[in-house]
């Protein structure tokens, strides 16, 4: 065998064998986000099982819903929490309301 036919059988072996050297990509890519997630982070979520599964996947654990008040509360006494919580569509324009009132309430005692 020449060279060049080892080293490109070498090569063929190599590159086939590198997906299981590389391992599972996809906990690195997970530990990313959430360590670029807030400890309060929100996302606008629909309640619908395709949005309950693909945040299940992407997160880990169930969509947990908030109202707009329960929202307005964990602010106002700094409560966080580690995995990203969802809100309706509905309940974030109450939140985006009630932005202003939060504002105030905030004002330093």
């Amino acid at each position: 065998m020449t060279h060049r036919a080892l080293a490109a059988a070498l090569a063929l072996v190599l590159a086939a064998a590198m997906p299981a050297f590389a391992g599972d990509p996809q906990p690195a890519r997970q530990d990313r986000t959430r360590a670029e997630i807030p400890a309060r982070a929100l996302f606008i979520c629909a309640a619908d099982a395709e949005t309950r599964a693909a945040f299940q996947r992407q997160h880990g654990v169930e969509p947990v819903f908030m109202t707009a008040e329960q929202v307005l509360e964990a602010r106002r006494d700094d409560i966080t929490w580690r995995a990203p919580r969802c809100m309706t569509e509905r309940e974030y324009a109450r939140l985006a309301q009630s932005d202003t009132a939060f504002a105030a309430q905030r004002a330093p005692r």
